[in-house]
């Protein structure tokens, strides 16, 4: 006779036991016979199954902040431009980015990018100049 996990109310589920769960159902299974193969509670499993019906995924959601909106190669490329060219603004590079990219990029976003990398941008002066 296998050996039963203990169910644990906090425990999250793991990606495999996820995919365990949909194989399951895919054979016909019951919700309650899944939970006792896997060790998880009937609901528990049901949850898993109406999201993967759904949303067509099984991933956990609780994301505490929103995506990036800048790649990791965008990244590196709006550092290179700072570090060749230390005349550049961050509103010149994120005109660039969005040209390229066809997505918009603030300049906020840019600035915390390179001090991120330990870099600055120049920021322009607000003056107009006197002659």
């Amino acid at each position: 006779m296998p050996r039963r996990k203990q169910r644990s109310a906090f425990d999250q589920v793991s990606e495999f036991d996820r995919g365990r769960i949909l194989a399951y159902r895919d054979c016909g299974l019951s919700f309650r016979q899944i939970g006792s193969l896997v060790g998880r509670y009937q609901t528990t499993v049901m949850r898993i199954c109406d999201r993967w019906m759904q949303e067509g995924t099984t991933d956990r959601h609780g994301r505490s902040h929103p995506p990036q909106c800048t790649t990791s190669r965008q990244d590196r490329q709006l550092v290179r431009m700072a570090v060749t060219d230390r005349s550049v603004t961050s509103r010149t590079i994120a005109q660039h980015i969005e040209s390229v990219t066809h997505h918009s990029v603030s300049a906020r976003t840019i600035r915390r990018r390179l001090q991120q990398s330990g870099l600055s941008v120049r920021r322009p002066s607000l003056g107009l100049p006197l002659t």
